[in-house]
C-alpha cells in the first residue's frame, strides 16, 4: 500500500544495493605522511609541483581532508579495480633493441568478494564526495562486471539526480579469441559521471570529435558547389537581413535547381522552383584531397583508440588507459589551473595529461610499481634550469634512444608515502636482497658544475632472472636500468633530485653520464674550502627494485666505487 503523503522522489522510493555489513558513513583515519622524494627540488622554482602519494588511498583521501583539500578538487577520475578476479602483471625485459621478456611482476590483485568489494569503493566515494568542489563531477570508469551494481551505489552517495550521463567507450576492437566470443565480446567500457551535488554547475566544456574525409567520401556524403563540399540546414528564425547576408556569402541554397530569391519589398528570402532554403556549411579542405568534419561527441565514444593501437604511449603497466581518453575528460569538465584527482593513478596517465593541459593534479596508489612507474612518466619533458644537456642528452628527456616529441611542461612531483605504506621488503629505496648490487660511479665537481658518472652497475635480480630465461645479461649495463635519479645534495632523509633519466618505450638507454649546472657547493665563499657533499645515485632495474648508492664530491672529488 503507498502513502499518498509521500513525494514521489522520497528515499522510500529510491532503488538501492544491498550487501552483507553494508555501511555508507565512514570516518577519516589521521595518518602521518612523509616524503619520500621530489623532482626537480622546491628551490629551483620552475612551477608547482604535483602530488604523488603512496599508500592504501583511504588513508590518501583522509590526509588530504585533513590538509586543506576538503571541497578543493574540481574533477576526480578513477579507474578501480573491476572485480576481475584475477592478478595483474607487468612484464620485465632487458632494455634496448630486440631484448627479450625475462618474466613478469605482479601490478597489483583484483580479487574480491563482492560485498568487500563495493564496501572498499563505497568508503572511498565518500571521501571523495568531500574533496570534491561544490561544482566539481566524478567520473567512474568500469567494464561489464560491476557497471549496474557500481551505478546504483554512485547514486547512493552522490544521489540520483546527480547522475549526468554514462559514456561507453569502445576500448577493443575485435580480434583474436573475441571474434569467436559467445553472445558477444566485451568491447566497450563505461563511464559513469555523476555531479557533486544535485545543486551543483559543474564544468562543462562540451566536446567535439574531427573526421577526415577523402574526396571520395566526401562526394559520397555531401554536396559540392564550386565552393567545395557542404551540408545544409534550415535557416530557423534568421532575420531578413541575416538571409541577405548569408546569399551575399554564396552560402544559401534553393533545392530543385531552383534560385535563390530576394523580395527586398517584402523582405523576404526564397527558392524560385519552391521548397525550403538551407543554409550551407562547408567540410574545410585539410592537405590536398582531405576534408575535415567536425562532430559533436555523444555518450558513445569509438573514435579512441585503445592501448593496443597506440603502443608509443606504453608504459608497460596493465590496464593503462591512452592519453586522449584522458585529454577529453578533463577537456570536457575542467578548465586550466584546477585540480584533478585520480586516486587509482597506475601509470600516470590521468596526472601526465593534466599537467600538459595546465591542470593542478594529485595522484594516488598503493602499488610502488605503479608510484615508480608515473614518477619516471612525469619526470620527462620538465623544464629545469638546473638541468643541461651532457654528452648530447637533457637529463629531463629520455636517453638515448628514447623517443619523446611532447613539448616541454613546468611542474615536477613530490611523493609522498602516506601510513604505513607497502609492508613488502623491497619497497622505495630499498634493494631487498642478501646479494648487494655494484656500481661504478665517479662523480667530480669542478667550477661549481657536478659531473656523475656511471661506468658500470650489476642488479643480482636481474642476473637472476636472465639465468633463469636463459639469456646471456648484455655486456652494456645500461640493459637492466629502468631509470637513474640523481640528487647532487643528499639529506640522508628526502632524495631531492635534480636529474631523472627515464628513457620512454622499450629500446631507450638511460644516458650514464650526467652534469648538473646546479651549484653543489651553495654556500662556497672565495678562499675558502669546498663543502663536501653526499651525492646520491638511485638506480631503478629492470625488475623494479631501487639500489641507492652514495659519493662524496668536491671540487675535483676523487672516483668513489659501490
Amino acid at each position: 500500500m503507498t502513502n499518498e503523503t509521500e513525494p514521489p522522489n522520497s528515499k522510500r522510493d529510491q532503488i538501492s544495493l544491498e550487501w552483507s555489513r553494508k555501511r555508507l558513513t565512514v570516518e577519516p583515519t589521521n595518518p602521518p605522511a612523509t616524503q619520500l622524494e621530489c623532482y626537480p627540488p622546491r628551490s629551483t622554482g620552475v612551477g608547482r609541483a604535483g602530488l604523488l602519494l603512496h599508500g592504501d588511498n583511504f588513508d590518501s583521501l583522509s590526509w588530504l581532508l585533513a590538509n586543506g583539500y576538503r571541497g578543493r578538487v574540481r574533477l576526480v577520475y578513477l579507474d578501480p579495480p573491476y572485480n576481475s578476479n584475477r592478478t595483474y602483471t607487468s612484464r620485465i625485459r632487458l632494455r634496448g633493441k630486440g631484448q627479450p621478456t625475462l618474466g613478469e611482476v605482479a601490478a597489483y590483485d583484483d580479487v574480491w568478494q563482492p560485498g568487500a568489494y563495493l564496501q572498499f569503493l563505497a568508503d572511498r566515494l565518500l571521501l571523495l564526495r568531500e574533496l570534491l568542489h561544490e561544482d566539481g563531477t566524478l567520473w567512474l570508469h568500469c567494464d561489464h562486471r560491476m557497471q549496474a551494481q557500481l551505478l546504483l551505489l554512485l547514486a547512493e552517495v552522490f544521489g540520483f539526480e546527480s547522475h549526468l550521463n554514462t559514456v561507453f567507450w569502445r576500448s577493443q576492437t575485435m580480434r583474436g579469441a573475441k571474434v569467436h566470443a559467445r553472445y558477444f565480446p566485451h568491447s566497450a567500457q563505461a563511464i559513469h559521471i555523476f555531479c557533486s551535488t544535485p545543486k551543483g554547475r559543474p564544468t562543462w566544456n562540451a566536446p567535439k570529435r574531427e573526421l577526415v574525409l577523402t574526396e571520395e567520401a566526401a562526394a559520397a556524403q555531401y554536396m559540392r558547389d564550386e565552393l567545395g563540399f557542404f551540408r545544409t540546414s534550415d535557416p530557423g528564425t534568421y532575420s531578413f537581413e541575416r538571409l541577405k547576408a548569408l546569399y551575399e556569402e554564396g552560402r544559401l541554397y534553393a533545392p530543385f535547381g531552383g534560385e535563390i530569391v530576394v523580395d527586398e519589398n517584402a523582405q523576404r528570402v526564397f527558392a524560385s522552383k519552391g521548397g525550403n532554403i538551407g543554409v550551407k556549411y562547408y567540410l574545410k579542405k585539410r592537405g590536398r584531397n582531405r576534408y575535415l568534419l567536425t562532430r559533436p561527441v555523444d555518450n558513445l565514444w569509438d573514435d579512441i583508440a585503445g592501448l593496443g593501437t597506440v603502443p608509443g604511449e606504453d608504459e608497460n603497466y596493465p590496464t593503462q588507459k591512452t592519453e586522449k581518453l584522458l585529454q577529453r575528460v578533463l577537456e570536457t569538465a575542467s578548465h586550466p589551473g584546477d585540480l584533478i584527482l585520480d586516486p587509482f593513478a597506475g601509470s600516470g596517465t590521468t596526472l601526465a595529461v593534466a599537467r600538459k593541459l595546465g591542470r593542478e593534479w594529485i595522484g594516488c596508489d598503493s602499488s610502488w610499481l605503479a608510484v615508480r612507474s608515473a614518477a619516471c612518466r612525469l619526470s620527462r619533458n620538465i623544464h629545469s634550469a638546473t638541468s643541461a644537456p651532457s654528452v648530447g642528452v637533457d637529463c629531463a628527456k629520455p636517453g638515448r634512444g628514447g623517443k619523446d616529441d611532447a613539448p616541454l611542461h613546468k611542474g615536477g612531483y613530490r611523493l609522498l608515502r602516506v601510513g604505513a605504506g607497502e609492508s613488502t621488503k623491497d619497497g622505495p629505496h630499498q634493494s631487498g636482497t642478501t646479494a648487494r648490487p655494484s656500481a661504478r660511479i665517479r662523480c667530480e665537481q669542478a667550477g661549481g658544475r657536478l659531473t656523475v658518472r656511471i661506468d658500470a652497475f650489476h642488479s643480482p635480480q636481474v642476473a637472476r632472472l636472465t639465468d633463469g630465461a636463459r639469456v646471456s645479461l648484455p655486456r652494456d649495463w645500461r640493459a637492466q636500468v629502468r631509470a637513474v635519479l640523481i640528487d647532487p645534495d643528499y639529506s640522508g632523509e628526502s632524495l631531492q633530485a635534480a636529474l631523472v633519466d627515464a628513457p620512454l618505450g622499450k629500446s631507450g638507454l638511460v644516458a650514464g653520464i650526467y652534469t648538473c649546472d646546479q651549484a653543489v657547493n651553495s654556500g662556497f665563499q672565495e678562499n675558502e674550502p669546498p663543502l663536501q657533499r653526499t651525492v646520491a645515485v638511485l638506480i631503478v632495474d629492470v625488475a623494479g627494485r631501487e639500489h641507492l648508492f652514495l659519493n662524496s664530491a668536491g671540487e675535483n672529488g676523487p672516483l668513489h666505487s659501490n
